[in-house]
């Protein structure tokens, strides 16, 4: 392990992005305007939310109310405008009433109720998109909120899940320049921190995060709205905290749902690029198997499981007012009736007496604030009826205990760990650092240090949109009489565009030099000469 410590400076540079996709108060590219009514009205109005939203969190409060927080609503002007306020839903006297506006606005926030009662909202994206790594905690007592420890970095199209230890954590998503992340960290509520663990094994945005029933976390798929999808899945182990291959989906899906079924396998249904495919994971043998289609294609729909083995799926783009419903003891899907309102990006809710109470979304000429109620008969199945199912369904496949030694990963070498901060600079350990590619242009995960030989070039994170540099030449080197080594990199964005050459300092006690460009960093970790002479510099890419 190569051990070093890289001072640099603590100033940094902020710039805001836009993205203007999916924010105007109209349907999306992805959606028809053929459908106007309801065919049939098969549900019953509610009270309506005080605010009209979409991409907004709901959260199931262990007294039975329910919190809604955030989301986007009307448009005003080119995007729609990030809200900070919320609102509570009470079932008994179904009425939404105003609670605390959050310290930040927030569209597509993440939130989870923790131990004590307390929910926690994070990350998410303001009024252009930016996304954000501020955190804040709702206290149900008095309808505040107070602002936490921010996340190590900005997310938003992320998952969040409270882990059976009361801690939460954190995965994926995309920062507050729209690149996607597979980096993941968990809060202590006790200590309020957030701390970094290892990664994915690839970046995600829009994926599933689902909790298992014994308490491991599978993420499925994700990707942009216009592509390119993912078909991998991994499985993070809380007890290791350590990720483990999943295998692949038989179709790549962004903006799906991963639903967990009463017989502990998980249904995921649908994604962007109109998939009426369905298939399901059985977590005992770590397998994927298809079933039936779905009868009308689907994305940023809702999947709810009911006690008999079903799961309810409602709405999506392209202006469906249809729910069908999967059962797994005949493998088919079933049209079970049609909501007051299309919706998409939307929020859902089994009620005690098994009805779906559907709320808000993006409806077919606004923004909706309207909820409606479903009633759904059930069929009367025991759980041992559906076990001996799910058994029957892995005929012919070899079990595996749940706790079998994982496949391994192809992961990223994480970020070098941040040992100290202060007034002064930021230290760091990195990680051994590997030969370039023969080729001349290596492309290396954040935090990887290269071995380069003049002329050759890393990138990181990314072949496009990277950041990276190209060790140009030794200026001087008079570190054996006690001076510094100065070394020529020629800074460059991607693959295609440089940016100008800089000169880093090596001292002669081994200290690097480092260049801030953005919102990464470039520095010279070593300088030595192979058998010719020739000088090999040590550049890594990262990220604080």
């Amino acid at each position: 392990m190569l051990s070093t410590v890289l001072l640099v400076s603590l100033s940094m540079l902020v710039f805001a992005c836009e993205d203007s996709s999916s924010t105007k108060d109209t349907v999306d590219s992805d959606s028809s305007s053929n459908i106007s009514a309801a065919s049939s009205n098969d549900s019953t109005l509610l009270d309506q939310m005080i605010e009209k939203r979409q991409d907004f969190e709901l959260v199931i409060l262990s007294d039975g109310r329910l919190l809604s927080i955030g989301g986007r609503g009307v448009a005003t002007d080119t995007y729609m405008s990030a809200l900070g306020t919320t609102e509570v839903y009470d079932p008994v006297t179904d009425e939404w009433t105003q609670s605390g506006t959050m310290d930040n606005w927030r569209s597509v926030p993440s939130a989870v109720e923790l131990k004590d009662g307390k929910v926690l909202v994070t990350g998410g994206g303001a009024s252009k998109r930016n996304a954000t790594s501020l955190t804040e905690i709702w206290d149900p007592s008095t309808g505040e909120w107070t602002i936490v420890a921010d996340m190590n970095q900005p997310r938003e199209k992320f998952g969040l899940i409270r882990l059976e230890d009361g801690r939460t954590i954190a995965i994926g998503g995309s920062d507050d320049e729209g690149q996607h992340t597979a980096t993941v960290e968990i809060y202590d509520p006790a200590a309020d921190i957030w701390t970094l663990i290892d990664p994915m094994g690839e970046n995600r945005i829009w994926h599933t995060t689902t909790a298992l029933g014994d308490g491991r976390i599978l993420i499925t798929g994700g990707g942009n709205p216009d592509g390119p999808f993912k078909n991998s899945a991994e499985i993070f182990d809380p007890s290791t905290e350590k990720w483990q291959y999943a295998g692949e989906m038989s179709v790549s899906r962004s903006q799906h749902t991963a639903t967990l079924m009463a017989d502990g396998r998980v249904l995921v249904v649908g994604g962007r690029g109109k998939r009426a495919t369905s298939e399901i994971y059985d977590p005992v043998t770590n397998t994927w198997g298809s079933v039936a289609d779905t009868t009308s294609p689907r994305a940023e729909h809702i999947a709810i499981a009911n006690s008999d083995g079903s799961v309810l799926v409602a709405g999506g783009t392209g202006n469906l007012q249809s729910m069908e419903l999967y059962d797994p003891i005949s493998n088919s899907w079933t049209e079970v009736g049609n909501m007051q309102y299309s919706r998409y990006r939307f929020q859902a809710y089994k009620r005690d007496d098994g009805s779906i109470m559907l709320i808000g979304g993006q409806g077919l000429e606004t923004v909706l604030a309207e909820t409606e109620v479903f009633n759904i008969t059930l069929s009367n199945r025991t759980q041992a009826e559906l076990d001996a199912n799910a058994k029957s369904a892995r005929s012919g496949v070899a079990e595996v205990a749940l706790n079998a030694t994982p496949t391994a990963l192809p992961t990223a070498t994480p970020l070098p760990e941040l040992k100290t901060v202060t007034n002064e600079g930021m230290e760091f350990n990195f990680p051994e650092a590997i030969e370039s590619d023969p080729s001349g242009t290596t492309i290396t995960p954040l935090g990887n240090p290269v071995k380069l030989a003049i002329g050759q070039t890393v990138i990181s994170p990314a072949p496009v949109g990277g950041m990276g540099g190209i060790f140009e030449a030794v200026v001087s080197d008079d570190r054996e009489s006690g001076g510094t080594a100065v070394i020529k990199i020629k800074i460059r964005m991607g693959l295609l565009s440089d940016e100008g050459g800089v000169d880093l300092t090596l001292e002669a006690d081994g200290q690097p030099a480092a260049k801030k460009l953005g919102r990464y960093w470039i520095g010279v970790v070593d300088l030595e000469y192979d058998s010719d002479n020739n000088p090999i510099a040590t550049v890594v890419v990262f990220k604080p």
